[in-house]
């Protein structure tokens, strides 16, 4: 062999073993709907998942590898929740109203008006009612979720003004396939559609909805200052996000492996919430320069709009809600409005 060939050998020997160390021994694919952010975008839910990612990686070794799939590649969110449960997909960034279908528990969270502030919602999110809720989804229907919000309170928008309760009669408002969210728009005088979140503006554009219901945070991902020109900040529901983790595929790692998963959750949540409370001011500036008039409800006009919908909502969980997990929930509200 010469001498060239053997350098050759060599190199290629140990490209190989280089390789082979680093290879991983788990994938954790992740979904969501959002397109890929760039190097200037700063978001609620796309940076801390990047940031995420980073650290399950680098605190697992590289023996997790963690493939991000942006813009819906792995199909609706509405069908990946799915692949989820079955561990063929390891998890996907959503909304509480997507999981819904399969875990009707869930739905609590859309009772209107339920936390007044943001700070009632972590109280409740991360003690107990709320642990115990991601207990259940997990046993469930093997998602098991770290609560993220998603920018915010969820707002009506539409293409025409909105400063009463009175002035929402007969829009045909997009929902989630969310039985809660779609009571809500009923309550109101308005029509629920239920539409995928990826066909949302062109359902805009066309005029199949003339509204939709999300934070503004959430508002600006797609762009709907472009076919929307109004919003109202009635604030109706609390908007949940989460990191929904395969319960299937968790059960498959290894313990320390998948302690670090949970724990860059937790790091994601924290970041997660605290970008979304930066961005609040922000996002407003943003929409109302790109030309869309946001008006603000008076508290009589707010209590109006809580008063057409929580007693109707709360009559429909009662039906589709555990007992025991509508009641920890309102007991855990009062307890951390108390303390708050």
């Amino acid at each position: 062999m010469t001498g060239l060939c053997r350098k050759l050998f060599a190199a290629v020997a140990s490209l190989c073993m280089t390789t082979s160390v680093f290879a991983a021994d788990f994938t954790m694919k992740v979904a969501i709907a959002d397109p890929k952010p760039g190097p200037s975008d700063y978001n609620h839910g796309r940076t801390p998942l990047v940031a995420f990612a980073k650290e399950v990686e680098k605190k697992s070794g590289g023996r997790i590898d963690v493939q991000i799939f942006w813009g819906g590649q792995l199909g609706k969110l509405e069908s990946v929740i799915n692949l989820v449960r079955g561990g063929q997909v390891e998890a996907a960034v959503v909304a509480d109203g997507h999981v819904a279908p399969y875990f009707s528990d869930i739905q609590v969270l859309g009772l209107p008006y339920l936390f007044i502030e943001r700070r009632v919602a972590y109280e409740v999110l991360d003690g107990p009612a709320g642990q115990a809720l991601a207990e259940k989804m997990a046993q469930q229907v093997a998602i098991r979720p770290v609560w993220l919000e998603n920018g915010g309170y969820r707002h009506y928008s539409s293409n025409r003004r909105v400063a009463r309760a009175a002035d929402m009669a007969d829009l045909k408002i997009r929902t989630m396939n969310n039985p809660i969210h779609m009571e809500i728009v009923r309550a109101l005088g308005a029509s629920p559609t239920p539409i995928p979140w990826s066909d949302l503006y062109t359902s805009l554009q066309t005029g199949v909805v003339d509204g939709q219901e999300n934070s503004l945070a959430t508002f600006r991902v797609p762009r709907l200052e472009e076919v929307q020109s109004h919003i109202v900040l009635d604030g109706h529901v609390y908007s949940v996000l989460m990191l929904a983790l395969s319960e299937k595929w968790l059960k498959s790692l290894p313990r320390d492996l998948r302690n670090i998963v949970i724990e860059a959750g937790v790091k994601m949540q924290i970041a997660n919430r605290r970008i979304s409370v930066e961005l609040e001011t922000v996002d407003r500036t943003y929409l109302e320069g790109a030309g869309v008039t946001i008006t603000d409800l008076s508290v009589r006009e707010k209590q109006k709009f809580q008063q057409m919908t929580q007693g109707r909502v709360l009559e429909l969980l009662r039906e589709s809600v555990s007992a025991q997990t509508l009641e920890s929930f309102l007991t855990a509200v009062k307890a951390a409005e108390a303390k708050l």
